[in-house]
């Protein structure tokens, strides 16, 4: 792990909604260049964490800062090195993918060489070259996706937060957007990426944290998660949530 100071800090982050305390006091740091899985099952309180780090939710204890700045103090600017992709999409859908590709990256002041530069990288890995001029409303739920990932991925901010974001891409989308993604780290950014799909991020992700009743049941690296799996202590990234979380043993056939 890296020792350089962390993109993102969450210190005893804690948010309740009337009597159910969806995220716990959750403490976690990504350093530069992590890749990190955010595993765990419905109501863990993933999808909660994800809208505190993007300030879209207002957490009620704890603190969240991206790259020094702290969310709820200075939003504006942790904003700039951010990009989130939550797991129900609202974009704005009067435009075209291209002009809401541009508007992304005002917000972000990107001058016009970078801006250009990273659009047209962008429409072509998720291949929406051909429906740039397309108004957004007439987008299908796979273009959408990837219109949201382009739009997260322009002047490469510092932490890339990701919902559910690989669901319903065809696995040539996928493959592009992984390498993409990849490469977003190999540069010295951080990824935080939740998802159901565990084949996919077991060789994707070099860190693995699994939430459970909104606390970090596990934190661990992928080379810890290699030495458990070669001493057969799991079979895979599936047995290990499913030991972690309890949830194995339901599975079993009665009379096991």
């Amino acid at each position: 792990m890296s020792s350089a100071e962390p993109i993102l800090e969450i210190q005893n982050l804690t948010k309740r909604f009337r009597t159910l305390v969806a995220v716990d006091a959750l403490t976690m740091n990504i350093s530069p260049g992590e890749f990190v899985g955010l595993i765990g099952p419905n109501g863990a309180g993933k999808s909660t964490t994800m809208g505190c780090i993007a300030g879209t939710v207002a957490a009620d204890e704890g603190t969240v800062y991206i790259d020094g700045v702290e969310v709820s103090d200075e939003p504006v600017q942790a904003r700039r090195q951010l990009g989130f992709v939550p797991q129900h999409l609202t974009l704005l859908d009067y435009l075209t993918g291209l002009e809401y590709l541009h508007f992304v990256a005002d917000l972000r002041e990107l001058d016009t060489a970078a801006r250009d530069r990273d659009i047209d990288e962008l429409l072509s890995i998720t291949e929406l070259n051909d429906h740039r001029d397309t108004i957004i409303r007439e987008y299908s739920g796979g273009m959408l996706r990837k219109l949201a990932l382009a739009s997260a991925l322009i002047g490469a901010p510092k932490l890339l937060v990701l919902d559910e974001s690989f669901v319903g891409l065809d696995p040539e989308s996928t493959y592009r957007l992984r390498k993409r993604l990849e490469h977003h780290c190999n540069e010295g950014g951080a990824i935080l990426l939740s998802s159901h799909i565990l084949d996919m991020l077991e060789p994707l992700c070099d860190r693995f944290v699994i939430l459970d009743e909104g606390s970090v049941a596990r934190d661990l690296s992928q080379s810890d998660f290699a030495a458990l799996r070669d001493e057969g202590v799991v079979e895979d990234l599936t047995d290990l949530y499913l030991e972690t979380t309890g949830k194995k043993q339901t599975l079993r056939p009665a009379g096991e």
